[in-house]
């Protein structure tokens, strides 16, 4: 939808819905932009989304926060998106309103859905089941540049977003902060085709699995982005992996923990490569814990990366605060794992199986690097 301005008169819509009229969307923009511009109000902003037909760019009020106090229907916040729509933030906010708002997500893009969000605030959702900023159904669509979510929370999974089997997720610049979720991913559930550019997963909490990332099935590409401060109470501090693929390329994944006993850093039970990414600082907490860096019992290939300065320092039998293997195909390539530590030997790498080791070095582990592992990675001394 389009007004335009002929002889310095502004053409005005008032769109109707159930009855009740809104307050008017008005076209253009200011500054160069142009599409349907949503006053500071919240039924503008639920009236726009409603109504606007497919393909429209929905222009917010700069700097404005749109306040969410009850739910459009069901759990959802403001009306399910199901056609392409793109909203222009200008630095807005979305927030729902507190404890007195009832619980529902903020944006729900639905399996004929596309939604495109820039530079805006998603905060505060509170799904009764998955996604409590963003949940993405299967075929869904979803964009997000310049998007900040913060302090949602979902019971199930995906308390930032939750990116279902079969949808689709890209997100760049973007900040994953304070979000959790009763299950997992408390930053982001990824289980379509995700792939991330310059994102912050930081401070982020799941009950279960994926403090920052879960991640069970689909391809994940994660390239300059950083897990950070990441807490969860089983598996995974930063990202818990059961299936598909998963890429970290040119990225960090720092001071993550684990309360529970496996990986304090990643969790992988599939497929993980790690392509000139740091995996450093990150904890394994539990007793009889292992794998401060990295649990794996499936394929890891870690080129041209680091695995550094993590712990798994639980009481018992505490073991490889590098890297933790049980049987899975693991590669070294110009890779490092040094300077790990954990209660008992080894401190660097604890493994069943042999590693494909090429120009890499286990070295300054304590209380040892592979002595007291059930079996010794080629060329690991001490």
């Amino acid at each position: 939808m389009r007004y335009t301005t002929l002889s310095g008169i502004v053409a005005l819509a008032t769109i109707v819905v159930n009855g009740v009229s809104a307050v008017p969307a008005v076209a253009g923009g200011d500054h160069g932009h142009h599409g349907i511009s949503v006053p500071c109000d919240t039924t503008a902003l639920t009236t726009a989304i409603a109504t606007a037909p497919a393909g429209s760019t929905l222009v917010l009020a700069r700097h404005c926060t749109y306040h969410l106090t009850t739910a459009y229907a069901g759990a959802d916040g403001l009306p399910p998106i199901d056609k392409q729509l793109t909203i222009e933030g200008r630095d807005a906010t979305i927030v729902r309103d507190g404890p007195t708002a009832g619980a529902f997500r903020i944006f729900h893009v639905t399996s004929t859905g596309d939604l495109r969000l820039d530079d805006v605030t998603i905060r505060g959702g509170n799904a009764p089941d998955g996604g409590g900023g963003i949940l993405v159904d299967t075929s869904g669509n979803l964009k997000l540049t310049k998007v900040a979510l913060d302090n949602n929370h979902a019971d199930s999974q995906g308390g930032g977003v939750d990116v279902v089997s079969g949808a689709t997720a890209y997100i760049s610049r973007s900040w994953f902060t304070f979000n959790n979720s009763g299950g997992s991913g408390g930053g982001l559930q990824s289980d379509g085709t995700v792939t991330t550019d310059g994102v912050e997963f930081d401070r982020n909490f799941a009950v279960s699995n994926g403090g920052g990332i879960d991640h069970d099935s689909g391809d994940g590409v994660y390239r300059n982005t950083t897990l950070q401060y990441n807490t969860v109470g089983n598996d995974g501090g930063g990202i818990d992996i059961d299936g598909g693929t998963v890429q970290f390329v040119n990225s960090k994944i720092l001071n993550n923990t684990t309360t529970g006993i496996q990986g304090g850093g990643i969790w992988n039970g599939a497929s993980l490569t790690l392509i000139k990414t740091e995996v450093s600082g990150n904890v394994v907490g539990g007793a009889d814990g292992g794998g401060g860096g990295i649990y794996t019992e499936a394929t890891l290939v870690v080129q041209n990366s680091s695995v550094d300065r993590n712990s798994a320092n639980g009481s018992g039998n505490s073991q490889a605060g590098g890297i933790y293997n049980d049987s899975g195909a693991v590669t070294l390539d110009h890779s490092e794992v040094n300077n790990n530590a954990s209660t008992v030997a080894p401190g660097g790498v604890l493994t069943d199986t042999q590693f494909t080791v090429n120009r890499s070095e286990i070295r300054r582990n304590i209380p040892t690097n592979c002595a007291g592992s059930p079996l010794i990675v080629t060329g690991c001394a001490g």
